[in-house]
Parts: structure tokens; C-alpha cells; sequence
């Protein structure tokens, strides 16, 4: 018969197994439930407790990361996230080479050197200095600069 903390070491490598190819802390709390629990069952704990340690374990791994691992780990991807193209612009400042009437939507702006199409909320007269807020499909969002 195979020993209890072989099949939580096993349960354990499965799941370091699956975290490392779904890299996105799925099983990791898992595999922590299962190491403590088989160092339980090593110390000689009741497979009844193993279990119910393995579970709280998890749990509270579970949610730790949540709170507090996830949050860091996903602030660390933004920061890592570098613009191309269109995206750079955003924040730019530029100027109107044809006039906005807002409620038509149309317009175009300069920003680096290149004209594109825009639209604003508010008209916007030849020469007036904007910021690109955001990229609707081929048009900026773009706003009076203050």
C-alpha cells in the first residue's frame, strides 16, 4: 500500500505541475495544502486532519493571494507593458488642423507630426492645442489641452 504523504507529494507535483503551465496562479494554494499536509502525515497526524489542514491551507492561501500577491503581480505586468504605434500618442499633445463641431464628430488634429482623424465633446477651432485621450478605431479622442 502506498504511504499518505506519497500520494500529498504527488498531489503537490500535480499541482506545481499545472501552475507552471497555466502561469496564472491557478493550483498554487493547492500544492501548498498538500506540502503541509504531507508533512503532517510524516509527524504522524490522522488522515482526517490532513485533510481538513490541506483545505483551511489552501483557503487561506487562496486568499492571500488574492489580496495581496495578485494585485503586486498585475501591477508589475503594467508597468512591463510597452506602447506601440497608436498607443504612444496617447497623453500627446497636438494641435486642430481642421475644426471640430462636436456634433458631427469631426476633425482632425497633428500630434508628432502626423494628422489624423479625431473627434472631441466640444468644438474646436483651427490651431487649438489638444491632448489625445484615448484611440476609437482610427479616430483619437482628443480634448483642449490646459
Amino acid at each position: 500500500m502506498i504511504s499518505t504523504w506519497v500520494i500529498w507529494l504527488v498531489v503537490a507535483i500535480i499541482m506545481l505541475v499545472i501552475e507552471v503551465v497555466t502561469t496564472g496562479l491557478a493550483t498554487l494554494w493547492f500544492a501548498l495544502g498538500a506540502i503541509v499536509a504531507m508533512v503532517m502525515d510524516l509527524c504522524g497526524a490522522p488522515l482526517a486532519s490532513q485533510i481538513i489542514v490541506m483545505a483551511l491551507v489552501s483557503i487561506v492561501s487562496f486568499i492571500l493571494c488574492m489580496i495581496w500577491v495578485r494585485p503586486k503581480l498585475e501591477s508589475l505586468r503594467k508597468k512591463n507593458v510597452q506602447r506601440t504605434n497608436a498607443d504612444r500618442l496617447i497623453g500627446r499633445e497636438g494641435v486642430v488642423i481642421v475644426p471640430f463641431n462636436a456634433t458631427e464628430g469631426k476633425g482632425q488634429v497633428k500630434v508628432d507630426g502626423q494628422i489624423w482623424s479625431a473627434k472631441a465633446d466640444n468644438d474646436l477651432e483651427e490651431g487649438t492645442k489638444i491632448t489625445v485621450k484615448a484611440i476609437e478605431g482610427v479616430k483619437l479622442v482628443v480634448e483642449p489641452a490646459l
